[in-house]
């Protein structure tokens, strides 16, 4: 027996989503951002068993369809390797997996021996181009057996991770506000020694990817280094770091999670950041008052 949950895109659940092209300054937003995409796309995910323990292995089916019609999409664009990235996310924030299930056909993705580490509310974006369309971002929620209610405790203000043998650093930044372009800027170096990493990989045809969802998990950004993109470069053998730079832009105030992932001799890193992010006229009062 499967579980069968679905999931219409609406206006109950914003998500924008965020990307670059070669050499383009200006990001692509797209996914529930503007009306007329509200309701392009019908998912549905089955999970067999149809109760998921946390740490168990299971099946995770997702089925992409047209909400016109309800037809399969058959036919979607790959983008940065991939023709779904997953993104899941507890409830809380402190549980992260980039995932890419296999596509089947008629709009089928299964991905196998699936695992949710704990026992939580997760949210899931289903990130994805059907050939002919923009990108498109659906967010689902999946919950594991004995899963509790669980608000994230964000706490921002550190700007430095470790992760294993890398040592990763958010550039100190002016405050940042919404509805403004942001440059966001890292540097990696090793964890021990202190020395700079220029040797980091291409990871999914990027130097490297940056995922942001905000507090409530309503609004998720996924963007990549300007001018970094790898698409029409394949074959090609380049290393990247110490510095990666990803601009972006954010559509709402409050308080946000970032995963920062890259590749370094073979091996992923998932480096997690929090930052604040103030409302243009806030941020001028700010000003004023220190002016005073």
């Amino acid at each position: 027996m499967m579980n069968r949950l679905t999931h219409l895109v609406g206006k109950a659940a914003l998500a924008v989503s965020m990307s670059f092209l070669i050499l383009l300054i200006n990001p692509i937003v797209s996914g529930l951002h503007e009306d007329e995409k509200m309701e392009k796309y019908h998912v549905e995910i089955e999970t067999n068993p149809a109760e998921v323990e946390a740490g168990e292995s299971f099946e995770l089916t997702l089925r992409i369809s047209d909400s016109e019609d309800s037809k399969p999409v058959s036919e979607f664009d790959e983008v940065h390797t991939k023709l779904l990235h997953l993104i899941v996310v507890s409830e809380d924030l402190t549980t992260f997996l980039h995932l890419h299930p296999d596509y089947q056909g008629d709009g089928v993705f299964i991905l196998e021996n699936a695992t949710l580490p704990e026992a939580a509310n997760y949210i899931l974006f289903a990130d994805f181009t059907p050939t002919g369309d923009e990108q498109q971002v659906v967010r689902l929620e999946l919950s594991t057996a004995d899963a509790e209610a669980s608000s994230p405790q964000l706490v921002a203000g550190r700007r430095e991770d470790r992760v294993d043998a890398l040592r990763f650093r958010l550039d100190a930044l002016d405050e940042v506000n919404a509805n403004e372009a942001t440059t966001l800027s890292f540097h990696i170096t090793d964890a021990v020694t202190g020395e700079p990493i220029d040797t980091l990989d291409e990871y999914l045809g990027a130097a490297g990817h940056l995922v942001i969802i905000d507090e409530a998990g309503e609004i998720y950004l996924h963007t990549h280094p300007a001018g970094h993109d790898m698409a029409g470069m394949s074959g090609m053998e380049m290393s990247y770091g110490p510095d990666i730079e990803f601009m972006t832009e954010f559509p709402a105030t409050g308080r946000y999670a970032m995963w920062l992932q890259v590749q370094y001799e073979g091996e992923i890193f998932t480096a997690p950041f929090v930052i604040d992010v103030a409302h243009e006229a806030e941020a001028m009062a700010t000003q004023e008052a220190h002016h005073h």
